[in-house]
């Protein structure tokens, strides 16, 4: 099955990501009050809700799949990535944009007071919050439950040929910030189909060759359906991303085998990129129905 509850323990090495050099460093380079704040004496969020996370390698379509789950169960997503870019548009935060700029990891303190702001501004209407891009490692997962009840990880799965392949097709648009896909993946041994993401005035790719892409020519005159130009971002090229996916796959483990353990960890394997999407709304809905008959999925409050 492409879909499956993972309830088995399984032994897990500490991640030691945050602990080393490099972010010794990021955390001497921050001011104590940036470091501290809303951290210290963390307590329970004043109006408790179910927290999913959605787990996966960079560029597997967390993303993608997080906004389109979002509106269909009523949760309010947002990434930690999206949280630090933010705050480091505001002056009480250049320590943070200087950290960011140099490529070193924020400390987990830092990333857990812009998470906890967010947490305490849910709107009222959400039933449930999907966090994105965190956590990557267990010691970041035991950090998220001291705020906040996690009741569903749900990881994304999808080998690392079919992610470089997709990373190097990504367009992005200027304006917007709509995102498109110009490759095609097609990999009959492993059922993955994933056609490119073009703008609506853009024809369909002749091949269907595993990693084929439109011309040169069509790729510099791509524009979005809003009519802006698009971009390719300077860090989506092969070897950023084979040192990502590396720098994953080291990590993920312990958090896996953590919501593993727990009983909440939900694996979905990628076959058609948005094509799924109806298919694990829908397994989604049955396995929230099952560990809570009496409410309606994405209410649910309990572990599941």
């Amino acid at each position: 099955s492409s879909f499956s509850w993972c309830c088995s323990r399984s032994p897990s090495a500490r991640a030691t990501s945050g602990r080393g050099p490099a972010s010794r460093v990021a955390k001497r380079s921050m001011p104590r009050s940036a470091i501290c704040s809303g951290v210290r004496n963390v307590a329970s969020l004043p109006r408790p809700l179910p927290v999913w996370v959605i787990l996966g390698p960079p560029g597997s379509g967390k993303g993608t799949y997080a906004s389109a789950l979002a509106p269909k169960f009523g949760l309010d997503h947002f990434s930690t990535g999206d949280l630090a870019r933010h705050a480091m548009q505001k002056p009480e935060y250049e320590a943070l944009r200087q950290l960011m700029e140099r490529g070193q990891l924020l400390p987990n303190s830092v990333i857990l007071a812009l998470l906890k702001q967010r947490l305490e501004a849910v709107p009222a209407s959400a039933k449930a919050v999907l966090l994105d891009g965190f956590p990557r490692t267990r010691e970041q997962a035991e950090m998220l439950e001291s705020i906040c009840s996690v009741s569903m990880a749900l990881q994304i799965i999808l080998k690392d040929e079919h992610i470089l392949a997709k990373i190097a097709g990504r367009r992005t648009c200027s304006s917007c910030n709509r995102g498109y896909n110009v490759v095609n993946v097609s990999d009959q041994e492993d059922d993955v189909f994933m056609p490119p993401i073009l703008p609506k005035n853009v024809e369909s790719l002749p091949s269907t060759a595993c990693g084929s892409s439109i011309s040169f020519s069509q790729d510099k005159n791509l524009r979005c359906d809003c009519g802006s130009i698009l971009t390719k971002r300077a860090d989506d090229s092969v070897e950023v991303a084979a040192e990502r996916l590396r720098q994953h796959h080291q990590e993920a483990g312990s958090v896996l085998s953590h919501y593993a353990s727990k009983g909440v960890l939900l694996q979905h394997r990628v076959r058609r990129g948005v094509g799924d999407m109806d298919g694990l709304a829908d397994r989604i809905s049955s396995q929230l129905a099952m560990a809570c008959p009496r409410m309606q999925p994405g209410v649910c409050v309990s572990r599941l």
